[in-house]
């Protein structure tokens, strides 16, 4: 999601202004426990999983077995998200 990014950039341009050891800060940061889970190009997998998510509300017919049962989470999500996006979890 890219307000997750951004957050994380942000946090990364905060330590190397305040801190003395910004690597160990990065390593430590909580967003790391949550970027882990996801695959190493996550800025491309975000993307695509982007594009899935508007093809399916343009009625695209995926089937079931389109989709891993973690990106059907993930679309399930960002569906979630975008509609409550004003409300709190």
């Amino acid at each position: 999601m890219p307000e997750l990014e951004v957050a994380y950039q942000k946090f990364l341009s905060r330590v190397y202004e305040e801190t003395e050891n910004p690597e160990w800060n990065i390593l430590n940061h909580p967003a790391q426990k949550i970027l882990e889970n996801y695959p190493h190009e996550f800025r491309t997998w975000v993307g695509t999983l982007e594009t899935m998510y508007l093809l399916k509300k343009a009625g695209y017919p995926f089937e079931k077995n389109d989709l891993s049962i973690f990106e059907w989470k993930a679309m399930a999500f960002m569906d979630n998200f975008r509609l409550n996006k004003s409300q709190p979890y």
